[in-house]
């Protein structure tokens, strides 16, 4: 390799992954899913790939989960520069509302360049609603060696390794509505080979809004003076097994719109995106990503919900006894004067712990009505569309279920265990 190929891979790669002032570290190798959505994932987060965007949205994971993703960005690059990236990660759920994530990141141009990150993250919900969480992170930079670099005292050092840390909020205000803030490279570590390079202070917002007929993700980026805004969708198509994305970037130098699908045969996610830059790169074939997901293991339940189905179950048993000494007590009026009065009394009180019993049901998100509703309970492999077959003759009316049961729905797939109400 002579120097002017090697300073023209290098010039390439440094204004592909980044910007001229902070290139390393600087593309995100997540996986696919939030690659279609254009990036815009830290209001959403709610899966392993949230380590990229906002770790404390691991605690809304109920299995465990295992991804590989590969990608190539920039194909078709005019003077053949090969640029790949991959990521590896498994997340395991320690109870309910509270996560740890490993995973690790390789980009690569060809074997000029590399860069790897490996991470640990945790995520545990802080009060209702709110978690937070952290990625630990090791930070290793290489530079490959040819005639060249052995003779350029800049590269008498072709590696450097750091340790850097990130943060993340995550707050679901309600069901459909959710926001994040990140905050990344909080120690700013130098990632240079010859001289100090810091790698800067990276902060994002997100927000997500999941109305009946899609996810909606709108996210900025600070880092300096910077600013780069990101806006992404997905929504379910044909059957609960496919969904598609759409998404754009824009920033001063750069703007990319992104496209994407997943196919979801359980118990795996398989998702692809493509992003193409408008503005910026010229004449290349575009960023392709693939990622595959396995979900495995005992769902973890909910601490909230599972306090609120025993408080639930409580009420509803107080309410039968209530009921049968109802029924005993009317027996008895006819009896004494005096029995009336304390039967009246009875029933007074009965009838206002009956009305609280209405209030605290209705207040509860995930109550079961106590009379003329079926319930579905969700066996592994089952699907709205066969649920819907089941109950009502047809798998035409699997939104109807949908949309009785958005809470117990995870990306189209109802989980597993679960009761659904047949509406």
């Amino acid at each position: 390799m002579n120097k002017n190929y090697f300073y023209k891979l290098l010039f390439i790669f440094i204004f592909f992954t980044g910007s001229f002032v902070y290139p390393a570290f600087e593309n995100i190798s997540s996986g696919a899913r939030p690659y279609g959505m254009g990036n815009a994932f830290t209001g959403l987060a709610d899966d392993i790939q949230a380590v990229f965007y906002n770790p404390a949205g691991l605690t809304q994971i109920r299995y465990k989960e295992l991804i590989t993703s590969f990608g190539r960005p920039f194909l078709g690059l005019d003077d053949k520069s090969n640029i790949s990236d991959g990521f590896i990660g498994y997340l395991y759920p320690i109870r309910g509302r509270e996560s740890i994530a490993v995973s690790v990141t390789d980009l690569r141009l060809s074997s000029i360049y590399s860069e790897n990150v490996a991470t640990l993250s945790y995520a545990k919900d802080i009060k209702k609603n709110v978690s937070f969480g952290f990625n630990l992170k090791a930070l290793r930079i290489k530079y490959g060696s040819d005639s060249y670099t052995e003779i350029d005292p800049v590269f008498n050092r072709d590696s450097r390794t750091s340790f850097s840390g990130d943060v993340g909020l995550f707050m679901k205000f309600t069901k459909k509505f959710s926001a994040g803030f990140s905050a990344f490279n909080l120690n700013e570590p130098n990632i240079g080979i010859a001289e100090v390079l810091p790698l800067p202070l990276k902060m994002r917002l997100g927000i997500s809004y999941r109305p009946a007929f899609a996810t909606i993700c709108f996210d900025v980026e600070k880092q300096k003076d910077n600013y780069t805004y990101f806006l992404g969708s997905e929504k379910l198509i044909f059957t609960n097994d496919f969904f598609i994305r759409e998404g754009a970037s824009y920033s001063k130098n750069l703007i990319n719109i992104s496209l994407g699908f997943s196919y979801l045969p359980d118990p795996l996610k398989i998702d692809y995106a493509f992003q193409m830059p408008i503005v910026g790169i010229k004449s290349i074939l575009g960023s392709h990503r693939i990622s595959i997901t396995f979900e495995f293991g005992k769902e973890i339940h909910d601490p909230y919900t599972s306090d609120l189905e025993t408080e639930i179950d409580k009420l509803t048993k107080e309410n039968e006894k209530l009921q049968k000494n109802l029924n005993t007590t009317t027996e008895q009026l006819s009896n004494t004067s005096s029995d009336m009065e304390k039967t009246k009394a009875q029933l007074e009180e009965i009838q206002k712990q009956k009305e609280q019993l209405e209030v605290e049901k209705r207040r509860s998100e995930y109550r079961p009505p106590v009379k003329k509703v079926t319930y579905h309970t969700v066996e592994k492999g089952d699907t709205l569309s066969s649920i819907s077959q089941k109950y009502y003759g047809t798998s035409d009316k699997w939104q109807d279920i949908y949309n009785a049961n958005k809470n117990k729905i995870e990306r189209g797939t109802p989980i597993v265990g679960s009761q659904l109400i047949i509406p």
